[in-house]
């Protein structure tokens, strides 16, 4: 499988600097063509906002030249420092509508994004255009939250062992040959909620959480020997709550990716783990790879 094009998208904030710098490593990693895009969004106000832009001497279109100008130069400084031959394209429209179409003309093989855009405090309000362009993208989507100082190297993936988290662990496999790949489930004992309601023994509970850890890792071992690399992998289980776990075992290990496969169908509600995979989308430390599987029926096949 190639990597390519990558697509990084950027609205000249720090957050999106870093993330078209942790492109750039993997384009080179790949030898991958990379293109940075920039969206000239019109603004909510726009009687207003002509009126802004008019009394300091500018018009739209010097706007548009300046935010050209900004996004060669800014591809020709990443050019040099990691020596590679990015391009730059502006394109016009709201963010998310213009990345998504875009990524789609150019059959974009990854799209990467910084967490937080240049209006941290205006994405509280609205939700941020990552977590939106996560909602829409049919590609697999990167959301950087570090500056890139080196390789990823630790890796982990979150998984329910399904048919969306192994099309997750093997495409990141894939885009990170050299990195260590730790695979990660959470599981609840069977019963373990009513016999809680039933007043049940606290030992009898704990045999129900031994049962459920055997079986989790029998189907831990099943679901790696599944995997096009299960050499490569390392599986843990623990029994808990899902996004907490997920955050500690990812400190333990010093991951610098968290792995999350989703259904397209439903957006961010993700085969792993329904709504809480927006909770590790926002509470996660690190970098974050967000792997859609478009047709569980041909993953199968």
């Amino acid at each position: 499988m190639t990597f390519t094009p990558i697509l990084a998208a950027s609205d000249f904030s720090r957050p999106a600097e870093a993330a078209v710098h942790r492109a750039a490593l993997l384009a080179k990693a790949h030898g991958a063509a990379l293109e940075v895009v920039h969206s000239l969004s019109p603004a909510p106000l726009t009687a207003v906002f002509r009126q802004l832009i008019e009394g300091q001497g500018l018009s739209e279109a010097e706007l548009a030249a300046r935010a050209e100008r900004r996004l060669q130069g800014a591809v020709a400084d990443l050019n040099i420092h990691h020596e590679i031959t990015a391009t730059g394209q502006l394109l016009t429209g709201k963010p998310t509508t213009a990345i998504v179409a875009h990524a789609a003309a150019v059959n974009a093989a990854l799209v990467v994004l910084g967490a937080h855009g240049e209006h941290r405090l205006l994405d509280l309000f609205i939700g941020s255009t990552a977590l939106k362009l996560l909602r829409l993208l049919e590609q697999p989507v990167l959301v950087v939250k570090q500056t890139p100082l080196f390789e990823y190297e630790r890796v982990l993936i979150a998984t329910d062992f399904s048919v969306t988290s192994r099309h997750a662990s093997n495409f990141a496999a894939r885009l990170l040959p050299q990195a260590d790949m730790h695979l990660f489930h959470v599981f609840e004992a069977p019963f373990e909620r009513e016999l809680h309601y039933a007043g049940s023994d606290d030992h009898v509970i704990e045999d129900y959480r031994r049962l459920g850890q055997q079986e989790a890792r029998r189907q831990m071992d099943e679901f790696i020997r599944s995997l096009d690399e299960p050499e490569r992998f390392i599986g843990r289980v623990r029994h808990g709550y899902a996004p907490a776990l997920v955050n500690q075992y990812s400190a333990e290990i010093n991951a610098d990716l968290l792995v999350l496969g989703s259904n397209r169908q439903s957006g961010l509600s993700a085969t792993l783990f329904g709504s809480v995979a927006t909770h590790l989308v926002q509470e996660s430390r690190g970098d974050l790879l967000l792997v859609p599987l478009l047709d569980a029926t041909a993953a199968e096949a």
